[in-house]
């Protein structure tokens, strides 16, 4: 019987997509003033760089050094770099439906967050968007010491919510993380595909949106285990 859930934050709980469109605009348009933010050529770039950023899963110097060699040769690149992780918790939204679904989902289990980053950054996006009221226990992995699918960080969850791993389920974007290190510890795992498209022979449940998230976890599914 599943009596908590553990949540990834970043495409998972955040918007990540349009949280990274919004911070590649600010970029851009701050290393290239004079270029038109309505334009077709402001647009192309701003895709590159979401090419390039690979759902966040690539450092952002490797965008960044793709940008000042393609678009913005005076581009300061240990500038922007710090300034990534300074500004971005200002550009953070949440997944549709998220809150609304999460606050209902605390009426019946056990919540928290496991994510993966660095612990000064991930601390302002979770204050930027109000969520740690929200959540029985957050653990960051620069805060934590070791990164996910390492299992002692999902260990650590379970414990602070006082559950057994198999009590547990674990909702994240990313397979090799999130997906992985759920299946390692006896977790129910689900990918969570919203931002792309969940191509894999594995056996794993998924879902796409908040709506279909509650429907699973608030239809009293388990009232028969």
């Amino acid at each position: 019987m599943i009596k908590g859930i553990l949540f990834d934050f970043d495409g998972t709980i955040s918007d990540r997509v349009s949280s990274a469109y919004a911070m590649y605009r600010y970029i851009v348009h701050s290393v290239l003033p004079k270029m038109d933010e309505n334009s077709i050529e402001f647009e192309s770039i701003i895709q590159r760089c979401m090419l390039w950023d690979e759902f966040g899963t690539i450092k952002k110097l490797h965008v960044l050094k793709h940008l000042k060699e393609n678009y913005a040769p005076d581009l300061d690149l240990d500038y922007w770099n710090q300034a990534w992780y300074e500004k971005f918790h200002l550009f953070q939204s949440t997944q549709e439906n998220a809150i609304e679904v999460i606050q209902r989902l605390k009426e019946k289990y056990k919540l928290g967050i496991i994510t993966n980053g660095d612990g000064k950054s991930q601390d302002a996006k979770l204050k930027r968007l109000e969520l740690y009221p929200y959540f029985d226990t957050v653990l960051i992995s620069g805060v934590f010491g070791v990164h996910k699918p390492d299992p002692s960080i999902y260990h650590k969850a379970a414990e602070n919510l006082g559950l057994k791993c198999e009590e547990i389920a674990f909702i994240g974007d990313t397979f090799a993380t999130d997906i992985l290190g759920a299946i390692k510890v006896g977790m129910l795992p689900i990918w969570y595909c919203n931002e792309h498209r969940g191509v894999s022979n594995y056996p794993v449940l998924q879902m796409t949106n908040y709506k279909q998230i509650e429907q699973y976890f608030l239809n009293d599914i388990y009232e028969k285990d």
